[in-house]
């Protein structure tokens, strides 16, 4: 699964959590898959990323590059929306 994918799911089981979000992460395979880079695409989600979401399933997947927070003009920052490409469509969990 994607991170953007785990990012925008949630449950409707009970107890999940608020609103059945955030889903829990246990990744047992973590695999990198290339994607063709859409700087568009990647600069639309941003706003609908839930960054503290985003920073536990980093943390939990050891990833070092995601930013603590989005950057003031990211529309426009190549490096910032790379990085943000390779976390959100890049990175894939199995389990």
């Amino acid at each position: 699964m994607k991170l953007l994918t785990h990012n925008l799911l949630s449950s409707h089981v009970r107890g999940v959590g608020p609103r059945g979000f955030p889903l829990r992460l246990q990744a047992t395979e973590v695999r990198i898959s290339p994607v063709e880079f859409n700087p568009d695409f990647v600069a639309r989600m941003i706003p609908k990323v839930e960054w503290a979401v985003l920073l536990e399933a980093a943390d939990t997947l050891h990833l070092i590059e995601v930013p603590k927070e989005p950057i003031q003009g990211y529309e426009q920052d190549e490096t910032f929306l790379r990085k943000m490409h390779h976390v959100l469509l890049e990175v894939r969990t199995g389990s």
